[in-house]
């Protein structure tokens, strides 16, 4: 004699198949959150990639429309060493990056750059994958690719505002914002925008708070430095509020 399942086990066969072959909708809804790189690959934790900022250096374009095309962009972050410290930096031109940050991604296409990796900040638990609001720190090895060739790694220290320089003492945690699956922001902290009554960029003892702007999201941040005799063909990193465009990030062999 032929023996029959119970009702409840059957059913339960039948539920378990149904997750298997049909995913949940906070299944698909976990992948669709996931960053991308260039190539539409996720973006995991501890491997190399180039961080290329994608405004579009161009004239004759509104600046609202400066971002340019993925893969468009050849030159990605590296570091400058400065009264001894080793700051984040991204060059306008190839010859100020020097032959050894020439690199070629998974496609054997070329950028310029050092690779950063992102990691999981100590004491949290992670799946691999970065997605919109992952908390990372970012690395880099400075001197060397590894600890046989002479590199030291170092990590990316920002404050609310001000310089963003490498450390091998201290790591900040960064928040990865999507932009869309393949453009982020990094989130650094918060900070003020201050302005006078007559809407004027100022100090916070002349500012007004109706044209002033408070808690706003500082991000990373490569822009020139506006000081008098400062090199305009180098972007150094800062601890800002967004720019027009964010970062995408190109796998490299």
């Amino acid at each position: 004699m032929k023996r029959k399942l119970p009702i409840l086990t059957f059913l339960a066969i039948i539920f378990s198949l149904i997750v298997t072959i049909f995913p949940t909708s906070s299944a698909y809804a976990d992948e669709e959150d996931r960053i991308l790189d260039i190539y539409g690959d996720p973006i995991t934790t501890n491997k190399d990639y180039i961080l290329i900022n994608k405004y579009w250096d161009v004239v004759g374009v509104h600046p609202k429309d400066r971002i340019a095309p993925v893969g468009q962009n050849r030159f990605g972050v590296t570091y400058e060493k400065y009264a001894g410290w080793h700051y984040a930096i991204q060059y306008r031109k190839a010859s100020y990056y020097g032959a050894e940050e020439l690199r070629k991604d998974t496609k054997g296409n070329e950028y310029y750059g050092t690779p950063i990796n992102f990691e999981t900040p100590d004491g949290l638990n992670s799946d691999g994958y970065i997605k919109h609001n992952t908390p990372v720190t970012m690395s880099m090895w400075i001197g060397g690719p590894n600890a046989e060739a002479g590199g030291v790694k170092k990590y990316i220290n920002a404050k609310d505002a001000g310089w963003i320089y490498f450390s091998d003492q201290s790591k900040s945690k960064l928040i990865v914002q999507k932009v869309n699956s393949k453009e982020i922001n990094l989130a650094t902290g918060t900070t003020e925008i201050l302005r006078d009554k007559f809407g004027r960029p100022c100090d916070w003892y002349s500012a007004d708070p109706k044209n002033s702007y408070y808690g706003v999201t500082s991000t990373f941040q490569v822009q020139i430095a506006e000081y008098l005799g400062s090199d305009h063909e180098k972007k150094w990193a800062i601890s800002a509020p967004k720019s027009v465009a964010g970062y995408e990030l190109v796998p490299l062999q």
